[in-house]
């Protein structure tokens, strides 16, 4: 695929919705149809979409929202939840004059964009595009790291393991700068918050997939992940595949780490856009 004709800068737009700034960007707007929002996980904001923006922008309208204290200003100012993102999006989309739209939601992120399907039905969230959300039990390794960030004693050694694993010889470019460029500024707070929530969505629904088949009016929702790599974890898809055949698809790119639409940005474009088409086929 050639690269994009244009380039989506970092320039960020800014509402007071329900008592809190929340940071966005807003691109296409010339564009009509439904538009495509997408959520980051925690600890990260809108720029992590720069490369796969780059390309929607070009047929869509598309929408960063960023959780509340990830902007520009990383003042933490008070707890939330994925709930609370879903409610700030909904009141930041109706400001916004945006009625249709298909989401797509990186990481944990999705908890939120699982909430938000809760909330607003298939007729206004048409699809999900859920972009490497782990969709086992939570281990007790894994456990483990949530709590070692809700301690003000470990939180910091936890986050500098974590990146570090993933600024290994085969990272590609554009994780290297996502993670020595646009990760900053977060504090304690805001990361033993992460650990917090995270911790209590698995331990209230088990798993991703438990949470999408709990779904009253669930959209259509296609996962692309990156790992692992292991025919378990294909199978548990394909299985979940043909319970809800007529709204679950899948697929595995070809990433090292969990964040394809940085990786390969074409890839989950493509995959975007045929996404987007069966949505539109569907919608009345």
């Amino acid at each position: 695929m050639t690269a994009p004709l244009l380039s989506a800068d970092s320039f960020l737009y800014t509402k007071t919705i329900n008592g809190h700034e929340i940071a966005f960007t807003d691109y296409g707007f010339c564009h009509d149809g439904p538009a495509i929002i997408t959520f980051s996980g925690w600890n990260s904001d809108h720029r992590g979409y720069s490369y796969l923006t780059s390309y929607l922008m070009q047929h869509y309208r598309v929408i960063n929202i960023c959780f509340r204290s990830h902007g520009q200003n990383r003042d933490f100012t008070g707890d939330f939840g994925f709930e609370d993102h879903a409610r700030d999006t909904i009141s930041l989309l109706d400001s916004l004059g945006v009625d249709s739209f298909i989401c797509l939601a990186a990481s944990h992120g999705n908890w939120a964009a699982m909430d938000l399907a809760e909330m607003v039905g298939r007729e206004r969230m048409l699809a999900l595009v859920i972009l490497d959300h782990l969709s086992l039990e939570a281990s007790p390794q894994f456990y483990g790291a949530l709590k070692a960030l809700q301690d003000k004693q470990t939180w910091r050694p936890t986050t500098v393991a974590f990146f570090k694993s993933w600024l290994g010889d085969n990272v590609n470019e554009n994780i290297k700068e996502q993670l020595l460029k646009t990760v900053g500024g977060f504090g304690y707070e805001t990361w033993a918050l992460s650990g917090k929530t995270v911790e209590l969505a698995y331990k209230t629904w088990g798993t991703p997939l438990n949470r999408l088949d709990h779904l009253k009016e669930p959209p259509l929702v296609h996962h692309v992940y990156s790992q692992p790599k292991t025919d378990d974890y294909k199978a548990l898809h394909e299985e979940f595949q043909k319970k809800h055949p007529e709204w679950f698809t899948f697929i595995q790119a070809n990433g090292q780490t969990h964040f394809p639409h940085i990786e390969d940005p074409g890839f989950v474009y493509r995959e975007t856009l045929a996404v987007v088409d069966r949505a539109l086929k569907k919608s009345p």
